[in-house]
């Protein structure tokens, strides 16, 4: 069977990345029984743990190297990689494993990909070349195919969506309530919130606060769902701010996000994955745009999208009651905007599998 080595940033306790390699790792499983797996991570022990693979330092070049010259395909994403807001040493890390991969005559594909921003030459210049270097791309939203074509990519892309989506929504709902109950959290109309470190995400916590104490007001429960250890900060200052909320501890996986995530009314949040469950539990959500992926994706589903900042109270108050005010047709409208986008995901896996098995399938033309 093919060895495929996967990249992405996996290790680190974000939830939403977590969820992309079990999806990734689920959906090669289902189309290559038997296939064998490695995943570069920062914290290979759990990672091995966790989804039963092999796993093995990211920054350990040695060990990369190696499994590099085993591997069939270097996976690269999902999730967005290749952008330079977060780190300006982004690009450069993933560009240099295509290149090492491609310098060994190995097959790449860049799977599910988010592409941008990407704020310097340097940056843009190296995707491209890594771009035209992959011998498939699938990207998961209009939005990085468009941001590739400003680049100048003139190549075959095939835009799918987030790979979580394509991941099943199993009987998770008790499992939640379970968490909720142990949080103090009754049933009732809840609110979720997510928020994460981020420049002027103070004038939204303070928008956030004013909707929540008015919610408050209205009988609902307000629950705050960290996403990444490094949320708890700014989330504990907004439970203050509040004046009490429910605040979940960090480290959720898939199944227990999901399950919890099904039992709000609403979701108002930044992270990308927090917004995507919320969709996939059939939960009307007003996304805080601080970067395209979340404007993207609340496209892609029909949902508001508001800046991070300036935000108001009032403005958020008016999108929940918007939404609320047609709840049914809301929640009718993201179930079926989700089956469409989970059928676009699962794309990805069949993609990577006639890449692997047949050179002249669907893969090859994008060499």
């Amino acid at each position: 069977m093919p060895r495929v080595l996967i990249s992405g940033y996996y290790g680190f306790g974000n939830c939403g990345d977590e969820a992309m390699l079990l999806a990734i790792i689920t959906q090669l499983r289902n189309m290559l029984p038997g296939v064998d797996i490695v995943v570069l991570s920062a914290r290979p022990a759990d990672t091995a743990q966790n989804f039963g693979v092999k796993a093995v330092p990211r920054r350990h070049f040695a060990s990369v190297w190696r499994e590099l010259c085993r591997a069939d395909l270097l996976l690269s994403g999902g999730g967005s990689l290749f952008q330079d807001v977060t780190s300006r040493g982004n690009v450069l890390y993933y560009a240099l494993l295509v290149l090492g991969a491609k310098l060994l005559g190995k097959k790449v594909c860049l799977y599910g990909q988010g592409i941008g921003p990407l704020n310097r030459f340097f940056s843009r210049w190296l995707v491209k070349q890594v771009v035209r270097l992959a011998d498939l791309v699938t990207l998961r939203d209009e939005g990085s195919a468009l941001e590739l074509e400003r680049l100048g990519v003139r190549r075959p892309v095939y835009v799918t969506a987030d790979p979580v989506l394509a991941l099943e929504m199993e009987g998770n709902k008790e499992q939640g309530r379970e968490l909720l109950r142990q949080a103090g959290v009754g049933k009732g109309k809840i609110l979720g919130v997510s928020l994460r470190p981020w420049p002027r995400v103070e004038e939204a916590r303070e928008a956030v606060a004013g909707l929540a104490r008015h919610l408050k007001e209205e009988g609902w429960q307000v629950v705050l769902v960290p996403f990444h250890p490094d949320d708890i900060p700014v989330l504990s200052s907004l439970r203050e701010k509040i004046g009490g909320a429910a605040l979940l501890s960090p480290g959720l996986s898939f199944q227990e996000a999901v399950g919890v995530l099904s039992h709000f009314t609403c979701a108002v949040g930044m992270r990308l994955h927090f917004l995507i469950f919320a969709a996939m539990a059939g939960v009307p959500g007003v996304g805080l745009s601080y970067d395209p992926k979340v404007d993207r994706f609340m496209n892609q589903v029909g949902l508001p999208s508001l800046p991070l900042a300036p935000v108001s109270a009032e403005e958020l108050l008016q999108a929940v009651k918007g939404l609320l005010a047609e709840e049914e047709e809301v929640r009718l409208w993201l179930r079926q905007r989700v089956a469409e986008l989970s059928r676009r995901a699962a794309l990805d896996a069949r993609l990577v599998t006639s890449l692997l098995t047949d050179d002249k399938g669907k893969g090859e033309k994008h060499s």
